[in-house]
């Protein structure tokens, strides 16, 4: 879940669960953390939590590799370790399944539930990450989001098992009160979308970045859950426990590494997002356009003028990296004229190079 900011750089590294088996047989290609990668005969393999060799390796294991990234895109690991995740047992809670009626004064909570009655929703739990938020009562609103959500979720999830540990009940809600313009994601499965991103994003396109990027965080936290860490780790963590480290002992290089692994996550996260939105059929390259129009407050009244955000500018960089533009259907000179000129974000504006 780490890699470079610089996605042109060659030397790339990366940690997720394989979400996609691209190619097998002797030289297998998989999809992880974003990345698709290749391990050849050099790649340098090795196996933890049980697994003995690549044919035991496919869809819900954890990958950590580094390679060089070749003139498709492609990673070529030279070093490549596979393991089990290592996930506890999950027992299945009525706060796990999807609501679809919406009675006024309806509330969602990551660990309460759905419901409406006032006394299980105190006034000082609401907002918060994951505490409760209002949910607007409009079934056909909430409806569309749970269909694009689900989407977006990788194949392999959707075919596990209900008693897989690894399987993740995903839930999918558009929420009122809260003043984040992302996707809210929380424990074991639930995404949260803001109003104001479906307002500003009235495509399904758009919308899909935003869902995309909400599964991709609650893939990326079964991927930290499940990681078999070392004994190196172990003591990381436990130095790490001893409380908060004071301004004057982290210093400045410290407090840019920790904003850096938090861009590296998000980084991560849209990556993943975009593999997401390009399986369910939906448009990765609308994904810059939508984090833009999300990025501020407030939206200028003439939204060409409004500039990109880095989260943009990492993505737009990445799918010139990995995502072949040829792909992305050619538009007709009358269409191409239609679309410049249309409001960005909407169905009919083109996707951005």
């Amino acid at each position: 879940m780490g890699a470079s900011t610089k996605e042109s750089d060659r030397t790339v590294s990366g940690l997720g669960i394989i979400d996609r088996v691209i190619a097998s047989g002797s030289e297998p290609v998989f999809r992880a953390d974003g990345y698709t990668f290749r391990v050849s005969a050099a790649t340098e393999v090795r196996f933890r939590e049980g697994l003995k060799a690549l044919s035991e390796v496919g869809t819900n294991t954890l990958a950590k590799f580094d390679g060089e990234r070749n003139s498709s895109g492609e990673v070529v690991a030279t070093k490549v370790e596979f393991a089990r995740l290592k996930l506890p047992k999950h027992k299945n809670e009525p706060t796990d399944l999807q609501v679809t009626t919406f009675p006024p004064g309806s509330k969602i909570d990551a660990y309460k539930g759905f419901g409406t009655a006032a006394t299980n929703f105190p006034e000082e739990d609401q907002g918060g990450w994951c505490g409760w938020y209002p949910v607007p009562p409009d079934a056909a609103l909430q409806e569309r989001i749970r269909q694009i959500g689900m989407r977006v979720v990788p194949k392999y999830q959707r075919d596990l098992p209900v008693d897989d540990r690894a399987k993740i009940p995903f839930r999918f809600y558009v929420v009122e009160g809260t003043y984040r313009r992302t996707a809210i994601f929380c424990d074991h499965g639930l995404v949260l979308v803001p109003v104001i991103a479906v307002e500003r994003l009235p495509s399904d396109d758009l919308l899909a970045a935003v869902l995309a990027e909400g599964v991709a965080g609650v893939l990326q936290q079964q991927a930290e859950d499940g990681r078999p860490y070392t004994l190196i780790d172990a003591a990381k963590l436990a130095a790490g426990a001893a409380g908060p480290i004071p301004f004057a002992a982290v210093g400045t290089g410290g407090l840019i590494e920790q904003l850096r692994t938090g861009r590296s996550m998000e980084h991560a996260r849209g990556r993943m997002a975009l593999a997401l939105m390009a399986d369910a059929g939906y448009d990765p390259h609308q994904a810059p356009e939508a984090w833009r129009l999300l990025a501020p407050e407030r939206l200028p009244k003439d939204l060409a003028k409004l500039k990109d955000p880095e989260r943009s500018l990492y993505l737009l960089n990445f799918l010139k990296v990995q995502y072949n533009p040829a792909a992305v259907p050619s538009i007709s000179a009358p269409q191409a004229k239609d679309k410049a000129t249309a409001t960005p974000g909407s169905p009919d504006a083109a996707p951005r190079p």
